[in-house]
């Protein structure tokens, strides 16, 4: 018995292998792309993109893992029907059992090393990828900015710079465009200043323009001869270079949610009202902590028995119903993510609700094996 529990548990684990490396390497070509245009058109240096690349695999790897070994699973257990190894097995009065515990111990053993990997390695990497991409805008933003030039690399904004005063690292004669940023057509705003500075916060990881001295223009759909004015001394304009900051949730406070051990996570909630983190958000990456880990327990559970269900198709099959398992599985976690962030759904079951759905069809799948195999010991 043991030599077929290390067959299973070989075959398994080396096709989760191979569906991890093609996993990772699909979702991480898109940050590529991202990281690739830093490089060429901002001038970050290499060494820096290639960290950035680095800290991004952690994330990665938390959704990857639970993929490839769905993947894994169904490909092994559809190839064992396939070559008629499963039923020799049960001519060879191998249970059920027997044969799907070894999976079983496996997914359990990984979803323990990802809860582990979940909590303590993929928070460092999180905040560490934050810290470094602050650094690239804070030295790519003053490069960016330069005189007699509409500039258009910042989200929400385009500017125009006068003068540029690189000794003092001042600006003057700034005009500030601001773009819509809701669906609807917002009034036309402009923001004139006499003098400005680019301004970053260590403790809050921020980057800002810093206008003196100003005037901010609205004008009125309805009225279009007819224009209002707003006099400041001082005013501040969030920065972003095209997605650098917008990817990272809550800058306001060095650690958001994301960056948060679950240790770190119970204690902002046992805070209450005194918490400065939205708690919402709070008990959702708490959840999330586990939930996610759990995926391979539950896709052990409905790959199994749908893999041996699998009657055509071999690996074609396989890969067919991993692909339409991952996507509802993501749809639900989204949806329940999103419900949850909201407040419009009970945490604990907005971060589980794909488990749910996959461990309630797992066990109906497992009932149509085991019917036959308890009708035939009732027999007996």
């Amino acid at each position: 018995m043991k030599i077929i529990s290390k067959y299973i548990s070989k075959e398994t684990l080396t096709t989760t292998i191979i569906g991890f490396f093609i996993f990772t390497f699909f979702l991480i070509m898109n940050s590529l792309f991202v990281l690739s245009d830093l490089f060429i058109k901002y001038g970050v240096n290499l060494i820096r993109i290639i960290k950035l690349l680095f800290l991004l695999l952690p994330s990665t790897v938390a959704i990857t893992v639970p993929m490839a070994f769905l993947v894994g699973v169904l490909l092994t257990y559809s190839r064992l029907v396939q070559d008629n190894e499963y039923i020799a097995m049960q001519a060879g009065g191998i249970s059920i059992k027997k044969i799907t515990m070894p999976t079983i111990n496996l997914s359990i053993i990984i979803m323990l090393i990802m809860i582990l990997f979940n909590n303590y390695v993929l928070p460092k990497a999180n905040l560490s990828y934050k810290k470094l991409y602050y650094d690239i805008v804070k030295k790519r933003a003053s490069i960016l900015i330069q005189e007699h030039m509409f500039i258009n690399e910042f989200d929400n904004y385009i500017f125009y710079i006068g003068e540029k005063d690189n000794k003092n690292d001042l600006l003057k004669n700034i005009i500030v465009f601001v773009k819509s940023q809701t669906d609807e057509k917002d009034p036309p705003k402009v923001i004139l200043a006499k003098t400005g500075e680019i301004i970053s916060d260590e403790k809050s990881l921020r980057i800002a323009l810093k206008l003196n001295d100003g005037i901010i223009q609205i004008a009125s759909y309805l009225n279009p001869t007819k224009m209002n004015f707003a006099f400041f001394d001082t005013n501040y304009i969030d920065l972003d270079v095209k997605g650098v900051l917008r990817q990272n949730q809550n800058l306001a406070e060095l650690k958001g949610t994301r960056e948060m051990t679950a240790e770190e996570l119970w204690a902002e909630i046992k805070k209450g009202e005194k918490s400065n983190q939205d708690k919402n958000w709070l008990y959702i990456e708490f959840n999330k902590k586990f939930s996610i880990p759990f995926a391979t327990l539950a896709f052990a559970i409905i790959g199994i028995p749908l893999g041996l269900l699998t009657k055509k198709g071999g690996r074609i099959s396989g890969i067919s119903f991993s692909i339409v398992l991952i996507f509802i599985y993501y749809v639900l976690l989204s949806l329940g993510q999103n419900y949850g962030y909201d407040g419009k759904m009970n945490h604990f079951i907005a971060a589980w609700l794909p488990n749910f759905f996959m461990l309630f069809t797992g066990f109906i799948l497992f009932a149509f094996i085991l019917y036959p195999e308890l009708k035939a010991i009732k027999r007996k």
